[in-house]
């Protein structure tokens, strides 16, 4: 099985890549890298990029493939991953007026890939080479099992402490009508229906905590918890964007892209797109 990271030479794309190359060895997969030949990207610039992460690898005692792909770069990685049994594929995503717009992980997020997709936003170049701390904020307990052994395999990657961070939305007429003793009985339902996951954690030997919150806005409070906490990973749901975003205004995974403080991974599991 492999891990697929796409290269273009830029600095987003190689820390995406070693996201990809700790994944891989946590799950003892063959890493990968691949490029799609275009106008845009010089090919000594992206062969002297993927050097860099070969380099990285070959540290860990890791060997890595390289494939440079032609033609439409989204059909050429499809193709290019209906042909070889792949895992997860690996993107970077570039700041933009609209993150994800026009973009080719935007595009990779509309395509029914055959492999789970990870968009990686790189905010911070050095946590790539440590992580202490992971996070995982979910809605309520929506806990996907494809998610949770994300979220595993790197923490154990990297041997950090795992959290999942479990929010509440409500409106304002039910955050006034909670009470200390309707929220700790709510808390300790959506604990009931995580409490798999934390056995599991226990046998993975993975440091698992569970916090909550109610909150009125979701990216709001998950902004402010990132902003009291050392993390230096955090892994969230993907979620396709309106094919109209300026109509719509900005989404709120777009907005969670633009303002978070960590490096952040949005995976779309392959049986959710």
């Amino acid at each position: 099985m492999k891990v697929v990271a796409l290269v273009n030479g830029s600095v987003t794309s190689e820390v995406a890549a070693l996201y990809a190359l700790r994944y891989a060895r946590a799950q003892a997969f063959t890493p990968c890298l691949a490029h799609v030949l275009n106008p845009a990207d010089r090919r000594a610039e992206v062969e002297k990029s993927m050097g860099v992460i070969e380099e990285a690898a070959t540290e860990g005692g890791i060997k890595i493939e390289r494939f440079f792909l032609e033609g439409h770069p989204a059909r050429a990685i499809a193709a290019f991953l209906a042909a070889t049994k792949t895992d997860t594929l690996f993107c970077g995503t570039r700041m933009r007026g609209h993150f994800f717009e026009d973009s080719l992980s935007e595009k990779l997020t509309r395509l029914s890939l055959p492999t789970d997709l990870a968009v990686v936003r790189v905010v911070h170049v050095g946590d790539v080479a440590a992580a202490d701390h992971i996070l995982l904020p979910i809605r309520t307990d929506r806990l996907s099992v494809e998610k949770f052994v994300f979220l595993a395999s790197l923490a154990r990657a990297y041997e950090a402490a795992a959290e999942i961070y479990s929010i509440t939305v409500v409106d304002k007429r039910r955050l006034a009508d909670l009470e200390s003793t309707r929220t700790r009985d709510l808390f300790a339902k959506i604990n009931t229906r995580l409490a798999h996951y934390v056995k599991l954690s226990r046998h993975l030997a993975l440091p698992l905590r569970i916090r909550h919150a109610i909150a009125l806005n979701e990216v709001d409070q998950l902004l402010h918890h990132l902003a009291r906490h050392d993390f230096q990973l955090m892994v969230i749901g993907g979620q396709r964007l309106s094919r109209f975003p300026r109509l719509l205004g900005e989404q709120p995974i777009e907005r969670l892209f633009r303002h978070t403080p960590v490096n952040t991974i949005a995976l779309y599991p392959r049986d959710q797109r």
